[in-house]
C-alpha cells in the first residue's frame, strides 16, 4: 500500500520518537512489581577480609630481589648534590628504596641529609622553610 504523503515532517517524527522511546522506558506494572519481588538480598558494603588478606596486611613483607649493578639512584644522588640541597625531608617508603639506600650509603648521608619524617605534616614546614629561605637569597 502506497503512503499519500511520503515526506514526513520533522516536528511529527521527533514526536513519534518521543513517544515511542517514553513507552519502552516505562515497564509495566506487572513486571516492575516480578522484578522487585524476585531480586537477590543486598549484599553489605564492605565484607570482612579473610584470613590470606589479614596475613598480608598485618605481616611482615617478602625481601624483594634486587638487581646487580650499579643503580640509577647513585646517579641521582650524584646530581642531587651538584643542585645544592642541603636537606632532603621524607617519610620512608618501599617505593623509593634505591634512593634512600643511596642518600645515606653512597652519598655519606651528607650533603644532602636525608631526615627521615614520621609524617608527611611533619615534612612539608621544612621543604617549605627550605623554599622560602632560598627564594630570599
Amino acid at each position: 500500500m502506497a503512503r499519500k504523503d511520503p515526506q514526513v515532517s520533522r516536528r511529527k517524527f521527533l514526536a513519534g520518537v518521543a513517544v515511542a522511546s517514553g513507552a519502552t522506558a516505562v515497564p509495566p506494572a506487572q513486571a516492575a512489581t516480578a522484578a522487585s519481588t524476585s531480586a537477590a538480598p543486598r549484599r553489605p558494603s564492605a565484607l570482612p577480609p579473610t584470613m590470606h588478606v589479614a596475613a598480608a596486611e598485618t605481616g611482615t613483607p617478602k625481601e624483594l630481589p634486587r638487581i646487580g649493578g650499579v643503580p640509577g639512584s647513585d646517579f641521582m644522588v650524584d646530581v642531587i648534590k651538584t643542585l645544592d640541597i642541603k636537606y632532603l625531608p621524607s617519610n620512608p617508603a618501599s617505593s623509593f628504596r634505591a634512593i634512600h639506600e643511596s642518600l645515606i650509603n653512597y652519598g655519606g648521608n651528607k650533603m644532602p641529609e636525608f631526615l627521615t619524617c614520621a609524617h608527611e605534616e611533619s615534612a612539608s614546614p621544612w621543604r617549605t622553610a627550605t623554599s622560602k629561605s632560598r627564594a630570599s637569597r
